[in-house]
């Protein structure tokens, strides 16, 4: 978990060097902040389970078997790259890996993983699906559509709200008349769940407890990780919309500070194990 956190963030560490330099086609759409969502939920699945991420899920890409090389070379609209040079960002797939390609449209994703969910219940695979929704997402016709068919045919889905308290410049305030994500979970007659988006281990836990549930035939679950995004909706934004106190609270949150320290205090990764992963990383 440590090794996937800490590549995540260098991977969008060095996509922003690459960018300053103008060597990215196209923006930056950066994670900074969000690394236990993508890191924890991914890493709770089983290796035949389908995931459909968006542009910041760049942690579960990785766990999913592609590398900081495929990153740039798309970044870079390269002719080796994943789509040769043809797409942009995270828009790229591989079903032999178990990731649906991304697309802009946040929402989207919802009714299509739920299609693979139905096709997995139908042939009886022991498969389940998982994407990832914003906050401003889960206002949208796609979500509530994909999301009441899964309820109603109990489908093996899971839905994970990055509620990183910005739809781009619009705050959650601004765009729904509830506090809590998960609450709209009870229209649908599912679960919702409320987790530390920036603690890789209840992501994890909550991850898997849905995915044990959804094998079981017990239908869908919507998951709301509570964190923030640290930096502008891309690197072209400075998101001077964001009031700096609120950005420093959440900057002593830090999930790879949190989550050295979790290893620290139980004596998990000695110095030397530490050294050497970041080393590997930086290598890679």
């Amino acid at each position: 978990l440590y090794y996937y956190l800490r590549l995540n963030r260098r991977v969008d560490e060095q996509l922003v060097v690459l960018y300053r330099q103008g060597k990215v086609v196209g923006g930056v759409y950066s994670s900074l902040g969000q690394e236990a969502i993508s890191v924890g939920t991914a890493y709770a699945l089983e290796p035949q389970d389908v995931i459909g991420p968006m542009i910041r899920n760049v942690g579960a890409m990785l766990i999913r078997g592609y590398r900081p090389r495929d990153l740039f070379l798309q970044y870079m609209g390269r002719r080796d790259g994943p789509t040769a040079g043809r797409e942009a960002n995270t828009h790229f797939g591989d079903l032999t890996r178990g990731v649906i390609a991304p697309i802009s449209m946040l929402g989207e994703f919802v009714p299509v993983l739920a299609g693979v969910a139905l096709a997995a219940k139908m042939r009886k695979e022991n498969r389940v699906a998982l994407t990832y929704v914003g906050d401003g997402a889960t206002s949208t016709g796609p979500f509530h559509e994909g999301l009441n068919f899964a309820a109603v045919q109990k489908l093996p889905l899971i839905v994970i709200a990055e509620n990183n308290g910005w739809a781009y410049s619009t705050p959650v305030s601004k765009q729904m008349a509830i506090h809590d994500i998960a609450e709209r979970a009870q229209g649908y007659g599912i679960p919702g769940v409320i987790v530390d988006g920036n603690d890789v281990i209840k992501v994890y836990e909550a991850t898997r407890t849905a995915a044990e549930r959804a094998r079981r035939g017990g239908g869908p679950t919507l998951i709301e990780c509570k964190t923030m995004r640290m930096k502008g909706h891309a690197e072209h934004d400075d998101a001077r919309y964001v009031p700096r106190e609120l950005l420093e609270s959440w900057r002593k949150k830090d999930p790879l500070i949190g989550f050295e320290k979790y290893l620290a205090q139980r004596r998990i990764m000695t110095a030397e194990e530490k050294t050497a992963i970041d080393a590997r990383i930086e290598e890679e």
